[in-house]
Parts: C-alpha cells; sequence; structure tokens
C-alpha cells in the first residue's frame, strides 16, 4: 500500500466525512488494524511500537485529519519502509481505519518542532541500526545508540557531515546526505540526548 499523505489535502474536499465517535466503525477499524498492523505499529492510546520507524497510530492521529487519511488509505500509503506491504483497501475499509485512528488521537494537526522533525528523520532513516533514543538498544549490535554519539561528539559537530554524507569504515553503513533543513532538524533532536 503506498499512501502519498502530503499530497492527500488536495482531494480532501471530496471525500466524505467519517464520524470518528460511531462505535461499530472505531471497532472494524481496530479489527482491521489489528490484523493488519500490530506487527510493525503500536495501535493502542500508549507504548512504542514493536517496529522503532514505525510510528504509533496515536502519533499518526495528531498529524493528519480524518480527510487525509481516508484518501491516504484509499490511494495507499507513501512510506520509505521496505516492510510496509502493499494492500488495497476499499472506501469502507480506509473510513473504518480512520474513525479508529482519529479515536486514538485529537484529529487535530500538532505543531511539529524542529526537534520532533529531526526525531522522524532519524526513525525513518537511521533506526533500522541505531537506537535512536534516550535509553533502547540499537537493532545492531554494532551500530552505536545515537545517545553516545552525541557524547562523544557535540552534535553541532556533526552538522557538515550530515550536510555533506556520513561515511564510516563500516560496509553496511549507507551513505546519507541530508538538506540544510533537515540537519538543523536532526541536531535539534540530538541536542535533546545530551540532556540529564
Amino acid at each position: 500500500m503506498r499512501i502519498a499523505l502530503p499530497l492527500l489535502a488536495l482531494l480532501a474536499f471530496t471525500l466524505p466525512a467519517v464520524a470518528a465517535e460511531d462505535p461499530k466503525l472505531v471497532a472494524e477499524g481496530n479489527r482491521l488494524a489489528t490484523i493488519n498492523c500490530t506487527k510493525c505499529h503500536n495501535i493502542e492510546a500508549t507504548g512504542e511500537s514493536p517496529l522503532a520507524d514505525s510510528p504509533p497510530f496515536r502519533e499518526i492521529a495528531k498529524n493528519y485529519d480524518r480527510e487525509e487519511l481516508i484518501d491516504g488509505f484509499m490511494d495507499g500509503l507513501a512510506v520509505r519502509h521496505p516492510l510496509m506491504p502493499d494492500w488495497d483497501v476499499t472506501q469502507p475499509q480506509a473510513e473504518a481505519l480512520t474513525a479508529f485512528v482519529m479515536s486514538l488521537g485529537t484529529g487535530q494537526k500538532s505543531e511539529e518542532t524542529q526537534a520532533a522533525r529531526g526525531f522522524d528523520l532519524l526513525r525513518s532513516n537511521c533506526a533500522r541500526c541505531h537506537a535512536i533514543d534516550a535509553s533502547s538498544t540499537s537493532p545492531n549490535g554494532k551500530a552505536p545508540p545515537f545517545r553516545n554519539v552525541v557524547k562523544k561528539y557535540d552534535p553541532d559537530a556533526l552538522q557538515e557531515a550530515l550536510a555533506e554524507g556520513i561515511v564510516t569504515g563500516h560496509n553496511n553503513m549507507p551513505e546519507f546526505a541530508f538538506e540544510p533543513d533537515d540537519v538543523t532538524a536532526i541536531i535539534a533532536y540530538l541536542d535533546t540526548l545530551k540532556m540529564p
């Protein structure tokens, strides 16, 4: 399934509103999410996802409105994660999934801070190997947790490497080069890992 969420607002006016308070619709969305999504995503109101770079559904609820999600589920999720399956969703299934997702949050888009955006960038690009938070273990034992990286290197000192491409002696480490705005966001997040 490939959903281009940033483009969803263009078609939002053509989609019917979903009654998030309809308990049958929410229950059906929960059932569909439980069957299809829980291998990677947390679909509860609390807790983290089993797969580090798969956002919990409650985070999705904070960042997209109802119409964007319906359209997104119908068109396919645009994600960069290779484990995200392609799957066809009918209009009723999209409405049910959306009602369930919206039941987990307010449905109002939250203001994204630079640090939150940096976290999302690291989760998308680095969390398959590195622990990107303050306490978890890296999925790849040879990949240092980012909380240790910021103890060794000041985040501001990493700015040039992030912009020009990080190259390591490790063969499995892909070369990354981020746009200037992305570098600023990543540095803002890495600064949070220095706090006690």
